[in-house]
């Protein structure tokens, strides 16, 4: 979670989806700081008591009897005080499905990577393949950047934030990885991050995707391989990745250096088309979307707005539906001239 959550109450992780009524897609994150009540208060505060929904999307693996529970009584302490905001969670996997209906949560299922822009992340038969494999991963030890030690021909995309990441293992992955291309830093103590067209061509010269983690949420580097061609190489994981996987386009291979190399050479030889990737990963990615832009319907249904969702889609989407540092105060004001 990055530190603005906890330094800054003006800003929150989330994206307006309609003004008439209020609907937020949010970035969920419940835990026992109570991080997300705290970035989005003023936000709570300045809607009152006026009927709000909140489509909820998690961030992280949250399969836990105990964190569940914990969510179930934060979402009724706030409903409490504002019984007008309605949550929709919307799940990554159909087991988190099952375990937030079983406690009485409002919930569909419907994966975050379903919102990833197809537009930008995309094949490129212009740019040439000069690596083998892609990790596109943060530069945090859960990541496990190791296990892609042997692999000789491999480019690493990463972003870092200075305030929160861990120097230490930074320092230590390029000492692990010497023959690694660090395609952020151009030039020594030199970071650059990348925008998302910049992304798409290092993902275009690669071969293969890396999915490393053990646990964390569904990994939009997942899907942004997937939808640009690439087959992935993962290891057994929980946060909902590998819904967008099947026999054809991934390997599921074990936490362990020299599996991840064989990996990456057995889906290298295979040589699966770009195109038929690409096809299949739209193909459940729009079951997915298709599920988003239902739950948005029912609810101007609910409250008797004449309007389509799905031909309001277009206008509506961007790249994730969300925007980490969104400002409480311009969408207020949105709200008020009915944008």
């Amino acid at each position: 979670m990055t530190q603005y959550l906890i330094e800054d109450r003006t800003r929150g992780p989330y994206g307006l989806v309609s003004s008439t009524p209020p609907i937020f897609y949010v970035k969920y994150w419940i835990d026992e700081s109570r991080r997300l009540q705290y970035c989005l208060d003023l936000l709570f505060e300045g809607l009152g008591n006026r009927t709000a929904y909140f489509l909820c999307s998690w961030r992280w693996w949250i399969e836990d009897p105990v964190r569940i529970a914990f969510a179930r009584n934060v979402e009724i302490e706030h409903r409490r005080r504002y019984p007008k905001h309605h949550f929709i969670h919307l799940c990554n996997t159909l087991r988190q499905l099952d375990m937030f209906q079983a406690v009485g949560l409002d919930a569909i299922f419907c994966s975050q990577n379903a919102l990833v822009d197809e537009r930008l992340f995309r094949p490129l038969s212009t740019v040439p393949k000069m690596f083998d494999a892609v990790y596109d991963a943060r530069l945090k030890q859960y990541k496990r950047h190791y296990l892609a030690c042997d692999i000789e021909s491999l480019a690493l995309i990463y972003a870092f934030e200075t305030d929160i990441d861990d120097f230490d293992y930074a320092d230590r992955i390029p000492r692990q990885m010497p023959h690694a291309h660090f395609v952020n830093h151009p030039a020594p103590n030199t970071y650059r991050a990348l925008s998302p067209e910049e992304v798409n061509v290092c993902l275009n010269s690669s071969r293969v995707g890396l999915c490393l983690s053990a646990v964390e949420g569904t990994m939009y580097a997942s899907i942004q391989y997937l939808l640009c061609g690439l087959p992935v190489v993962s290891t057994p994981s929980k946060g909902g990745r590998d819904i967008f996987f099947d026999d054809v386009c991934a390997r599921i291979v074990d936490p362990d250096p020299g599996a991840v190399k064989e990996g990456v050479r057995e889906m290298v030889k295979r040589a699966v088309r770009t195109e038929d990737i690409r096809a299949r990963t739209l193909e459940k990615l729009r079951r997915h979307r298709s599920a988003f832009i239902a739950v948005v319907q029912h609810i101007y249904d609910r409250e008797g707005v004449r309007r389509s969702f799905e031909a309001e889609w277009n206008h509506v989407f961007f790249n994730k539906l969300f925007r980490e540092k969104q400002r409480h105060d311009e969408i207020l004001s949105r709200l008020a001239a009915g944008n």
